[in-house]
């Protein structure tokens, strides 16, 4: 009937036009709409399965990637201090330290897609531990920035305490170059 969705059904007068079908033309484009109304609803659908499917994908990618270098971690530990009772010992003396030290630092920002973002890294918060760098250390933030330095595309276990908690949470940083933004981190960090 050549009538598109938009087009006048009624003449200049108000009435209704004698060359079309009225109720033919109602009614597909009622269907028209429906259909489309219907489609609308399912891509919703699609998109939120996919966001929820990618985003359990990596979460679990995060989750294994984390288990897989705090076992490095540990195993690199365990190697570098023996596998004999005292350094056990050590080990639990080193982790009731760090337990007890005060955050020297703060995460002021953190910028997309960075180093820093990808090791779970959030605004607010409090760094007790960057590697080997923590409150007893002097001149804190320039000894962290010459660390970082020097520990480019190689992992840096940082301890920070999250929110109003005091429990440490322990994250894998690799600094890098070439990430889309500023520095090796692409964060700021504060001093506490």
């Amino acid at each position: 009937q050549k009538v598109g969705m938009n087009d006048q059904l009624v003449d200049s007068n108000g009435f209704p036009r004698s060359d079309i079908d009225l109720v033919v033309v109602r009614t597909a484009r009622s269907n028209i709409i429906r259909l489309k109304n219907d489609l609308k609803a399912l891509m919703l659908q699609i998109e939120e399965a996919l966001h929820a499917v990618h985003a359990e994908a990596l979460e679990e990618k995060q989750k294994r990637e984390a288990e897989k270098k705090k076992e490095q971690e540990l195993t690199g530990a365990a190697a570098s201090v023996g596998l004999s009772s005292a350094g056990a010992n050590t080990a639990t003396d080193e982790a009731a330290l760090e337990r007890s030290l005060p955050p020297f630092a703060r995460v002021n920002a953190v910028a997309p897609d960075s180093p820093a973002r990808e090791a779970g890294l959030v605004q607010g918060d409090r760094i007790v531990a960057f590697g080997t760098v923590n409150a007893n250390t002097p001149n804190t933030l320039p000894t962290l920035s010459a660390h970082v330095q020097s520990r480019e595309n190689k992992p840096i276990v940082v301890k920070v305490q999250r929110g109003d908690s005091t429990e440490l949470v322990s994250l894998i940083l690799v600094p890098k170059q070439g990430w889309g933004g500023r520095g090796l981190l692409g964060c700021h960090i504060v001093p506490a």
